[in-house]
Parts: C-alpha cells; sequence; structure tokens
C-alpha cells in the first residue's frame, strides 16, 4: 500500500510530467519554428527528470508500491520515453531548424539519459522484484511451518508417554484435544471469515482510492490548465486589452478662442467657476443620433482609470505602467487632489435636452469639414481675465464614426474645452493628429491641467515621460 505521503508526492510527478507535455504541445502548436528549439529541450529535459525521479524513488523505495500498482505504473514511466526519442530524433535531423554547438551537446547528453532512464524502467518494471517478494512470503510461510510441525511432534511425544502412564489419563486428554480441535476450528473459520471481511473492505478502499486518485487528477488537470491560463494572462503586457487598432484617419485638430467681440486671440484660458459648482455639458442634434448619447456619457462622466505597459506607448521599459482615464469625470477629480488657485472643475453632467443648454455643448452633424477635421472647437472667453465663457464643440460626420472614433475625438475636443491646447508628444490624446492606439487622458494631459489651473499661462501639453 502507498502512503498518505508517497501518494501525493508520486501524484505530484505524474502531475508534472503531464503538465510539461502539455506545456510542450502548446510550444509546438503556437510559436514560431525558429524559436522552438530551446524550448522543446527544456521541456524535453525536464519531462526526462521527473520521469527519472519516479523510477528512482521507486528502486529506492522509497515510494511503496503494490503488485498491482507496479503494472499500472508501465505505461505511465515508459511514456515520457516517447516524446523525448521522437523530438530528440527530429531536432537532430534539423527539422525545426538548425542547432548550435550547446544545443547539440545538450540533445547528446539528454538521448543518454534517456537511454539511462530506459533501463532503469526495463530493470524496474521486469517481474524479478515481485518474484523475489513472492519468493520472501514463501520462504517465510515454510518456516512457520517448519515450526508448527516441530512443537506437533513433541506434544505427539508428550501425549504417548501419557498414554503410557495414565488410560485415563489419556481419555482426558484426548477429550481436551477434542475440544481444542473443536475450537481451533472455530477460530479458524473466525479467522476466515473475519480474512474475508478484511479483504473485500480493502477492495473497496481501493476502489474509493482510485476514485479519489482519478478525481485529484482530474483536479490538478483542470487548475493547470486554469494557471496556465492566467499565466498567460499575467506576463501578457498591462493594458494591452485597451488598444484599438480602428481609429482610421482622425484628424480632431481644430480649435479656435474668439473674444466677446468675435476677434481670435491666442492664449491661455480656463473656466473660473465656484468651489464644488457642476460643469454642465448639452447635446445639439442628439435626437437624431441616440447611439451616441451613451458614447458622450462615458466620455464625460467616466470615472474608470486603466493601467497601460509604458513599452506600449515607447515611454520606458516592460513592467512600468502609466495610468490612463476612460472619461474626464475620472481625470478631473484626480486632477483636483491637487492644491490649485482656481477650482478645476471636478463635476461633470451631461443633459439630456434637444436645446443644447450647458456650458459646454456638443454639436452632432453630418456634414463634412471642408478642412479635412473630424472635430473642431470654438470657445469664447474674457481675454481680460482668460476666462473660459463657453465652448462649443462640433462632431463632424457624425453617422460614419464607429463608438471608438466618436469617443477618440469628443475625447481630445474636451480637452480644448477645458483649456488645453495640443501636445508635443505624438503618442498623446492632445496631439495635432492623433495617432496612438491608445488615446485616453494621460497624466501628462492632467499635469498640464493642473498648472493651468494654478495661475499657470501655458496651456500647451508637455510630456515628460
Amino acid at each position: 500500500m502507498i502512503t498518505s505521503m508517497d501518494r501525493n508526492h508520486f501524484i505530484r510527478e505524474i502531475q508534472q510530467i503531464s503538465l510539461i507535455q502539455k506545456k510542450l504541445h502548446e510550444i509546438l502548436s503556437e510559436t514560431p519554428q525558429a524559436k522552438q528549439i530551446p524550448f522543446i529541450i527544456d521541456h524535453l529535459d525536464s519531462t526526462r527528470g521527473f520521469a527519472t525521479s519516479i523510477v528512482d524513488n521507486i528502486s529506492l523505495r522509497k515510494i511503496k508500491i503494490t503488485d498491482d500498482l507496479l503494472s499500472a505504473l508501465n505505461h505511465e514511466l515508459r511514456t515520457p520515453l516517447v516524446p523525448i526519442r521522437a523530438y530528440a530524433d527530429m531536432l537532430s535531423r534539423g527539422d525545426f531548424g538548425a542547432l548550435n554547438q550547446e544545443q547539440q551537446k545538450r540533445i547528446e547528453l539528454l538521448v543518454s539519459n534517456a537511454k539511462q532512464l530506459q533501463q532503469k524502467i526495463e530493470s524496474l518494471l521486469g517481474r524479478d522484484t515481485l518474484d523475489v517478494f513472492a519468493s520472501s512470503l514463501t520462504d517465510h510461510r515454510v518456516r512457520e511451518l517448519e515450526q508448527e510441525k516441530i512443537v506437533l511432534e513433541k506434544i505427539n511425544r508428550m501425549l504417548d508417554d501419557k498414554i503410557k502412564e495414565d488410560r485415563s489419563e489419556i481419555k482426558e486428554l484426548k477429550k481436551d484435544l477434542a475440544d481444542s480441535e473443536f475450537q481451533k476450528i472455530e477460530s479458524e473459520q473466525a479467522n476466515r471469515i473475519l480474512d474475508k471481511t478484511v479483504r473485500m473492505e480493502e477492495k473497496k478502499s481501493n476502489r474509493l482510492a482510485k476514485k479519489n486518485l482519478v478525481v485529484i487528477a482530474v483536479s490538478a488537470l483542470v487548475v493547470g490548465v486554469g494557471l496556465s491560463a492566467y499565466s498567460v494572462y499575467v506576463t501578457d503586457l498591462a493594458g494591452k486589452q485597451y488598444q484599438i487598432s480602428n481609429l482610421g484617419n482622425i484628424n480632431p485638430g481644430g480649435y479656435v478662442i474668439q473674444n466677446l467681440r468675435g476677434d481670435t486671440i491666442d492664449t491661455w484660458l480656463s473656466w473660473r467657476l465656484v468651489q464644488g459648482s457642476t460643469l454642465h455639458v448639452g447635446i445639439i442634434n442628439g435626437e437624431r443620433f441616440p447611439e451616441k448619447i451613451p458614447l458622450i456619457k462615458e466620455v464625460v462622466e467616466s470615472e474608470k482609470s486603466i493601467e497601460v505597459d509604458d513599452s506600449l506607448l515607447h515611454k520606458g521599459p516592460k513592467g512600468s505602467t502609466s495610468t490612463y482615464y476612460v472619461g474626464w469625470q475620472g481625470a478631473l477629480e484626480h486632477a483636483s487632489e491637487n492644491p490649485t488657485d482656481l477650482y478645476i472643475p471636478s463635476k461633470l453632467q451631461v443633459l439630456e435636452s434637444s436645446r443644447g443648454e450647458g456650458d459646454i455643448t456638443v454639436i452632432l452633424s453630418n456634414e463634412r469639414n471642408g478642412d479635412g477635421y473630424s472635430g473642431f472647437t470654438r470657445s469664447i472667453a474674457d481675454d481680460s481675465q482668460n476666462q473660459i465663457l463657453k465652448s462649443t464643440i462640433t462632431i463632424y460626420d457624425t453617422g460614419a464614426l464607429n463608438g471608438d472614433q466618436f469617443k477618440t475625438i469628443l475625447r481630445h475636443e474636451f480637452g480644448h474645452a477645458l483649456g488645453l491646447a495640443h501636445s508635443t508628444a505624438p503618442e498623446d490624446l492632445m496631439a495635432p493628429v492623433v495617432m496612438t492606439s491608445y488615446p485616453y487622458i494621460s497624466d501628462c494631459d492632467l499635469s498640464t491641467i493642473v498648472k493651468l489651473y494654478d495661475g499657470g499661462k501655458n496651456s500647451q501639453v508637455t510630456c515628460e515621460k
């Protein structure tokens, strides 16, 4: 019988072989051939290593096994040799590409170790071990019978002496002997019944143990698959799932500032609202494009933030991340955590009205802009106070824009409506032409907002990272 500790150890070893072989299959089915060789060699070596560990433990009797279990292990221990030999031959032939000198040495060592493993398995799975075990049991039983024979002979001699001395005592002894034999028969029958009961219980326990092993193996396989999936997900670059690849040619790039006399001016601007005030956003022609209303609310009111690996935007090494915001509500709330001279409008509300009321008005139009702009922002300002009084955002060719394109244009134009100019970084949302695959509100956008509302006189977005 396998002890609890031996069983758990044995199961872990078998599971490791199964998981390594499954990983090897995934590598061969998904990875280009040019990159397969190092991974195949590593996994073949790991498979051989775990199989060798199991064989050595059984050979050294660290894992106690029965005849039935040893027979069942025949398939499990021989199986790892198949992929080791097959893939070693394929690698040697150059089926996966030419091997370098180090890889050739590893393959030769792997083949040599595999041959040693095969010899160990053939030796282990031979019947000699079991025959020796059975022979040992037979010799032990013979010795017991010889001891019984000696005792019985001694008893017979004693009985013969007693018969000669006293026949009455012989009769009494015969009677006692008969009683003893009867008790012996009863005892033997009881022992046979007990042995049969024990064997039945052992069979039940073995069946239950096999069921438990199957359940454990299946559970381990499921957990292994889950862990593999999780590992694949974790090792992927953070934020890659937020990449947008269907933006096409987005040129929001147009914005203008006019004073109360209608003159176009070039200056920095910010809203001058009372602390805690709400900045209202109205919509014109919303009834013509009802599917765009939820998108407007997402861009304006969403508080969601995401983490994106800096390497995806060529801003830093893999593993370092930056925070981006899906909507201006969450972005401005984060910016307002910094103390500023002016109130950063961190409370935004979209008004569902056809009249376009609000501080910022979004006009949805099916017309095309003559200059090729996808969006345009016009802000009315009190240039004596550098104060924004009203901003109007126009989205052109609205019906032809998909959801990601529409949100990107509106997110960019809303930055202008808050006072931001264009960014010097081409990968930023506020670049004159949006070329990034991650068109979200960045930390450098918020840094410019904080400076602008803290007395700064420059609205151009500059990214230091």
